[in-house]
């Protein structure tokens, strides 16, 4: 199929090298998990091209995802929504988030996180495309391993920022927080054309938990990527493959909760993981069938 033409962008492996280089210390060091937050991460050219054709919340290609196990509107004009199907992006999207998965960017975070053998995501299982609009939010949880194959394990996340001009009170700092879940260690705003990488484990809880106030019309765009790896160990921050997230009520709005909600909740607190997976697969196969 041909489509429209784009600029031909692709990452270099030399400059690329030369910032995992650069950077390495920092997200070694950081905490209160391994992260790093990257401003200019693309070219400004293909940083603009990409935010002017992010798609609006009116296109046929999302799907509703909300903040989280709590209460929410059902608008997608305010909830976060989704897009993990590749044929539906913008052909300039769809290249970047091709170079997001190319060899070059592999051999970047591996010499970035020290984690060899990472593989990408070519289905965006669980990411893609998102946006959350005024008043929309994110919990603040500890990621599932999202790709069906349970011998592959969520390990890093890339989240892009597409929004350009964001303004810091407009609120959607990506938060981080302590192992325990009691305090937000760091914030990093979701400014134009930075991106945040960081390690996800047992304990990696992150979110921004607080509705939006951007103007009307103004929404927190941004493409996430997950990389994957099969050689992952159990222990001290990861207990194992779990198809679950690990939502955390930090807030008033999060304690809004329905039956459903309160039932979800139990079954992980005091079902077997076994069980408790199982249920989640079940539960994202219902899903599919009706979609």
């Amino acid at each position: 199929m041909i489509n429209e033409k784009i600029p031909a962008f692709f990452f270099s492996k030399k400059a690329m090298r030369e910032k995992a280089e650069e950077q390495r210390a920092q997200f070694e060091n950081a905490s209160p998990f391994r992260h790093i937050h990257i401003e200019n991460f693309l070219p400004e050219e293909i940083a603009r091209q990409v935010a002017s054709a992010f798609p609006p919340p009116t296109a046929p290609m999302w799907n509703m995802a909300g903040p989280g196990d709590s209460k929410h509107t059902n608008d997608p004009n305010v909830e976060k929504i989704s897009c993990p199907d590749e044929d539906r992006f913008p052909p300039v999207i769809r290249h970047v988030v091709g170079q997001l998965a190319s060899g070059v960017m592999m051999d970047y975070l591996e010499r970035l996180t020290g984690i060899k053998n990472l593989s990408p995501d070519p289905s965006l299982f669980g990411g893609g495309l998102h946006s959350t609009g005024r008043g929309g939010r994110l919990m603040i949880h500890a990621d599932a391993s999202r790709h069906p194959n349970p011998m592959l394990h969520q390990v890093i996340n890339l989240i892009y920022y597409c929004t350009p001009d964001w303004q810091e009170e407009w609120g959607g700092d990506l938060e981080l927080w302590d192992r325990d879940c009691q305090h937000c260690e760091v914030k990093a705003m979701p400014k134009f054309n930075s991106a945040v990488i960081f390690y996800t484990g047992t304990n990696c809880y992150h979110g921004h938990p607080h509705p939006l106030t951007t103007p009307p019309g103004v929404r927190r765009n941004s493409i996430a990527v997950y990389y994957y790896t099969t050689d992952r160990q159990t222990g001290d921050d990861y207990d194992g493959h779990r198809t679950f997230v690990e939502w955390k009520r930090t807030n008033e709005q999060d304690r809004s909760l329905s039956t459903a909600h309160v039932v979800k909740e139990a079954l992980r607190r005091y079902a077997p993981r076994g069980v408790v997976n199982a249920a989640a697969r079940f539960v994202r196969w219902g899903r599919s069938k009706v979609s």
